[in-house]
């Protein structure tokens, strides 16, 4: 599966994963909550990349696809990590959207001592993706193109997505 060249001259990607791009915290053990206002101590705190466009670009990369992944972070210190991890990982980050206004999607998760999570959320810059941010020709030079995320865009579900899906079908006779 060779990839194509675009009409800007960039190289296609085998496949294009446009979605939710999220930073993951994670503190564990947090088997209850501290008294309001005070401190509660945990064993271990990361952060890690979540969110579907992201984590299927990175396990499609292991398998060896060519991807890019398409979505929205802030201008913040997480939306540094998301596309730092990404790109990290091997995976064109390159045509994500830096939203000035928005901070970059983050989820808290509270792992307790049997290994049970818990989410608090928050939508950020994943809320405010437009398709007139995208760049459609290179979208539809993919082989493939997975749109993941539906329902936690605000701004781009229903028929901002359609007329992007709408577009990326009738450009290309290989998407599915």
């Amino acid at each position: 599966m060779s990839s194509q060249e675009t009409q800007q001259g960039s190289i296609a990607p085998e496949v294009v994963c446009l979605g939710i791009l999220v930073a993951d915290v994670w503190g564990r053990p947090v088997d209850e909550w501290p008294e309001r206002g005070r401190l509660s101590l945990v064993d271990e705190i990361g952060i890690g990349i979540g969110g579907c466009a992201a984590n299927t670009g990175i396990g499609l990369n292991k398998l060896g696809a060519d991807v890019s992944v398409i979505g929205a972070v802030g201008q913040d210190g997480f939306g540094g990590f998301v596309t730092t991890t990404l790109a990290e990982a091997g995976v064109d980050a390159s045509r994500i959207v830096q939203v000035p206004a928005a901070g970059t999607s983050a989820t808290l998760i509270m792992v307790d001592s049997a290994g049970e999570r818990t989410f608090v959320h928050h939508i950020g810059a994943n809320a405010r993706l437009e398709p007139d941010q995208l760049d459609l020709d290179f979208i539809t030079s993919a082989r493939i193109l997975h749109y993941a995320g539906a329902l936690l865009m605000p701004g781009f579900d229903g028929e901002p997505a359609a007329s992007v899906l709408r577009a990326a079908r009738q450009g290309s006779d290989h998407l599915c």
